[in-house]
């Protein structure tokens, strides 16, 4: 079971590779980030919209802050479906308004550091998830 939080703007994920911990950052960061403050070695300049996610190697003591979320699965399995729902196609960045979606708008303006349990965000069929990210992403 991998945790989700924020970090500059980006997704960073606390889960489990091969028994033992491993972070990764999903989507872009979009202010700047001191990765050594927040415990890891600043990783490679990456093309966001091809590699949704790329993982940290830590150098310090790294934690989730904020709101986050917990879901049902671990690894590169996780970073991917995180990714992959969270992130903006054309961009790589992450979606706030997908994320207020989920954490619910006052929490994503003004984080509690409450865990939801969103184990069906990545058990829903990506069609399915696909419906309501076109609906929410839509610009009106």
């Amino acid at each position: 079971m991998a945790r989700v939080g924020r970090l500059a703007g980006g997704l960073l994920l606390e889960t489990q590779l091969a028994g033992k911990s491993a972070w990764f950052l999903a989507g872009d960061t979009k202010t700047p980030c001191d990765f050594r403050a927040a415990g890891f070695v600043a990783p490679a300049e990456r093309d966001v919209i091809r590699e949704r996610f790329v993982q940290l190697v830590v150098q310090g003591s790294p934690r989730l802050t904020g709101t986050t979320l917990s879901i049902a699965l671990d690894g590169v399995e996780a970073a991917r479906a995180i990714g992959a729902r969270l992130t903006v196609d054309r961009n790589g960045s992450v979606s706030e308004r997908l994320w207020g979606l989920i954490v619910g708008e006052d929490e994503a303006e003004q984080p509690s550091g409450r865990t939801i349990d969103c184990a069906w965000l990545c058990e829903m069929p990506i069609a399915v998830w696909n419906v309501v990210r076109d609906a929410v992403l839509k610009c009106t």
